[in-house]
C-alpha cells in the first residue's frame, strides 16, 4: 500500500468512529441535554446507579424519596406514551369506540403494524400503545382525540403537563420519536407518571404481561405483544445484592419502557408494597442497568421510607347532641388516622387538628360524612380527612329535616300567637 495513502485511510477511520460515538454518546450539552457516561457515585447512604438522570416519588404523599440530575434537560422517548395514553383517557369516555385505521402516515419505530382499512377500539390501541409501546398507534390516537389534527392533541398533553407541575417539559409528538423540541426532566416524569398512576383503566393496562390481536380482513396475522417492561415480564436474572434474582418483580405494576439512542435506556416503573405506592423515573440508562438501576430505586423508597400514624382516628371520637332523635346523640370520628411518610429516623412535625361538622340531614348512616378534619402542619399544606358517623341516627317519627324544621316553625308561630292572645284578653279585662 502507498506510505501516503495510510495515513490518510487511518486518519479516515479515526474521523468516522468519532462520528459514529458522537450519534450514539452525543456532544456535551447538545440541546442543553447531558450525555450517557460512566456511572457516577453517590453520596453516603444513597443509592449507586448507572442512569444519569432518575427520580423517585412516593405516589400517596407526593414526596421525593431521591433524585440525580432530575431538573437536567432530557428526550424522554417512548415513556412519552405514558403521557399521551392517560391524555386519550381523560378525553374519551366510551373506550369501545371504533377508530378507522386511515390516512396513515409512515412512522419509524417499533409498531403494531396498522394497514388502513382496519378498525380497533380506543382501548385495543391504547393496550398497544402502553403494552408494545407502537409508535403508529400514539399517531393514530392522537389524531383521534384531536379530531383530525395531531397538533391540538399536542397541545393538551402539554397544557396538561404544566396543569401537574411537569413546567420543564415541551411534547412535540405522542410517541417520542427524537425531537430537539421534545424533551422534559426526570423530575417532571415523576409527576406525570404519578398523575397517569390515578387513573384506574391506566393502572389495568401497564401492568397487563401479554396482549393479542386476532388476524382481520386487512393483517391475515395474528398479532401478540409482549409487555416491553422487563420488571414485568422478563426471564432472566441478574446479580442483584450479592445473589441471583430474577429481574421480573412481583411488586411492580407498571408502567413504560423508552430508548433512542440519544435517550438511553429509560424506564418508568411503579411498585406497590406495605400499603405504599412508589414510582420510580430512570433515564440514560443502560442495556444491563436499566432493570437493575430501577429496583434499586424501588426498594430504596420503599426500605428507607415509611408511613407512621401520628394521629389515631380513634383519638378523636367526638359527639353531638341531636334534638327529636332516638339515639339524642351523634357519634362521630375520622374516616382514617393521619399517617406522615418518614424517613428512617426522622421524627415527625408538630401539628394541630380542628373539626367542623357539616349541616346534618337525618336520617344518618353509620359511615356517612358528616363533616372533615383539617389537620395543619407548619409549613406544609393543610390536610383533610373526612368526618364519619359511628353509627345510625334518626327522628323519633319517621319525617324528614323539613318536616322537623316546619313543625318547629309552626309550633314556634302558634307559641307566638298564643301568647299575643293572652296578652290582649288581659288588657282587656282590665279595662273593663
Amino acid at each position: 500500500m502507498n506510505k501516503k495513502i495510510l495515513p490518510i485511510l487511518l486518519s479516515c477511520f479515526l474521523t468516522a468512529t468519532a462520528l459514529f460515538n458522537t450519534h450514539n454518546i452525543y456532544a456535551e450539552g447538545e440541546n442543553g441535554v447531558v450525555p450517557i457516561k460512566q456511572p457516577i457515585a453517590t453520596s453516603d447512604g444513597q443509592p449507586q446507579i448507572e442512569a444519569r438522570f432518575a427520580f423517585v416519588i412516593d405516589y400517596k404523599t407526593g414526596r421525593t424519596l431521591f433524585e440525580k440530575n432530575a431538573d437536567q434537560k432530557l428526550y424522554p422517548a417512548s415513556t412519552t406514551k405514558m403521557w399521551t395514553a392517560y391524555n386519550v383517557l381523560q378525553n374519551v369516555k366510551d373506550l369501545n369506540k371504533v377508530v378507522e385505521i386511515k390516512d396513515l402516515p409512515p412512522i419509524d419505530g417499533s409498531s403494531m403494524y396498522l394497514e388502513n382499512g382496519e378498525s380497533f377500539t380506543v382501548k385495543q390501541l391504547l393496550q398497544a400503545l402502553l403494552i408494545h409501546s407502537s409508535n403508529d398507534a400514539a399517531f393514530v390516537l392522537g389524531r383521534y382525540v384531536g379530531g383530525g389534527d395531531i397538533n391540538k392533541f399536542i397541545d393538551i398533553m402539554n397544557n396538561e403537563a404544566k396543569a401537574v407541575g411537569a413546567t420543564a417539559t415541551h411534547f412535540n409528538n405522542p410517541h417520542g420519536l427524537p425531537d430537539e423540541n421534545h424533551y422534559t426532566t426526570a423530575h417532571d416524569m415523576g409527576l406525570m407518571a404519578r398523575q397517569a398512576m390515578t387513573n384506574d383503566v391506566f393502572r389495568e393496562i401497564v401492568k397487563t404481561p401479554n396482549i393479542k390481536f386476532d388476524a382481520d380482513a386487512v393483517y391475515p396475522y395474528e398479532r401478540y405483544f409482549k409487555n416491553t417492561n422487563p420488571l414485568l415480564t422478563s426471564d432472566k436474572t441478574f446479580n442483584y445484592r450479592g445473589a441471583v434474582t430474577p429481574i421480573k418483580y412481583d411488586i411492580v405494576d407498571g408502567i413504560k419502557t423508552g430508548f433512542t439512542d440519544l435517550a438511553g435506556k429509560c424506564l418508568l416503573t411503579s411498585a406497590s408494597k406495605d400499603d405504599r405506592r412508589v414510582i420510580a423515573a430512570v433515564f440514560s440508562s443502560t442495556n444491563d442497568g436499566v432493570a437493575m438501576d430501577s429496583r434499586t430505586l424501588l426498594d430504596y423508597g420503599f426500605d428507607n421510607y415509611k408511613n407512621e400514624a401520628v394521629m389515631k382516628s380513634d383519638d378523636y371520637v367526638k359527639s353531638k347532641n341531636i334534638s327529636f332523635t332516638k339515639q339524642k346523640t351523634l357519634q362521630y370520628k375520622p374516616e382514617s388516622d393521619y399517617n406522615v411518610l418518614l424517613k428512617n429516623g426522622e421524627q415527625p412535625k408538630k401539628y394541630t387538628v380542628s373539626t367542623k361538622l357539616s349541616s346534618l340531614n337525618l336520617p344518618v348512616k353509620k359511615g356517612d360524612v358528616v363533616g372533615k378534619a383539617v389537620i395543619k402542619t407548619e409549613n406544609e399544606p393543610n390536610t383533610e380527612i373526612k368526618l364519619v358517623a359511628m353509627s345510625d341516627i334518626s327522628y323519633i317519627v319517621n319525617v324528614s329535616t323539613y318536616e322537623i324544621k316546619y313543625v318547629a316553625v309552626a309550633a314556634g308561630c302558634a307559641i307566638v300567637l298564643i301568647g299575643a292572645i293572652v296578652i290582649i284578653v288581659k288588657r282587656r279585662r282590665r279595662r273593663a
